[in-house]
């Protein structure tokens, strides 16, 4: 089903996030475009899902949806998706960071972090920006930070 979807969802402008099948026959689809995702595009792939099966000799419940903003990010859609957000990032060797994200390419992504240091003539305390890049075949996980402060 993954490879039907790779191929149908960017005729419709949308791209494949993530599809899982759970016991009983759960098959849950997360799809997105650099816009959002309407209820009805949800229906439409979700029709397009249902052309697939034969429904009387197939048993399953089906959900199409976006990943929503507490999902990680997966995909180098959402992390293109996501410039100028800030991401809290945890990388396969456990290395966690939080920053906004600055640019995001097919492979990789540039956090920008901020520290706090003090300043070696004056003593006061100084905000340093400094830039972390990974690949995104690195991060273990990728979630948007919410916040609600403006």
């Amino acid at each position: 089903m993954r490879s039907y979807l790779q191929d149908e969802l960017p005729k419709r402008g949308l791209f494949l996030v993530d599809v899982t099948v759970s016991v009983g026959n759960r098959i849950t689809v997360h799809a997105d475009s650099m816009k959002g995702i309407s209820i009805e595009e949800c229906i439409a792939v979700s029709r397009f899902i249902e052309s697939l099966f034969n429904r009387e000799t197939e048993d399953y419940e089906l959900e199409v949806s976006s990943p929503g903003l507490d999902n990680p990010l997966k995909q180098p859609e959402q992390f293109q998706k996501s410039l100028g957000r800030w991401l809290d990032v945890i990388t396969f060797d456990g290395l966690k960071t939080t920053g906004k994200l600055v640019n995001a390419s097919a492979g990789s992504i540039t956090l920008e972090i901020e520290s706090i240091e003090k300043d070696a003539l004056t003593r006061k305390k100084v905000v340093i920006k400094k830039l972390f890049e990974k690949r995104i075949d690195e991060i273990k996980a990728a979630k948007i930070v919410i916040s609600l402060k403006k």
